[in-house]
């Protein structure tokens, strides 16, 4: 098995009690990975389990983390990509500055 780099990690953000933030529900950071399709393009997918994330080739590539934003229900847009990289606390510090809270670590069932 090739060494991974990155570990596997799902967290989310809510606002502080008392704050309401103007936009955003919460945030995600999210391990994904890219994926090339039928046509050639290249687009961005989550791990929908752990065990996706053990059996994942790395010679197709490393993982990586997203940071994404859940917009209110009363607004009509969709989650916003924020930004993605290859450092998890890079990942984690930018979604606890915009909330202005900690991280939840989701629990992974093994």
């Amino acid at each position: 098995m090739v060494a991974m780099k990155n570990r596997f990690y799902r967290g989310i953000v809510k606002s502080k009690d008392g704050f309401y933030h103007p936009n955003f529900r919460f945030i995600l950071v999210d391990t994904v990975k890219e994926i090339q399709d039928e046509n050639g393009n290249w687009y961005t997918d989550s791990f929908e389990y752990y065990e996706d994330y053990l059996l994942h080739n790395y010679e197709l590539g490393n993982v990586f983390y997203g940071v994404y934003a859940s917009y209110h229900i009363d607004n009509v847009k969709s989650g916003l990509r924020i930004t993605e990289t290859e450092s998890l606390e890079q990942a984690i510090n930018i979604a606890q500055e915009i909330m202005g809270n900690t991280i939840e670590e989701a629990k992974i069932n093994f």
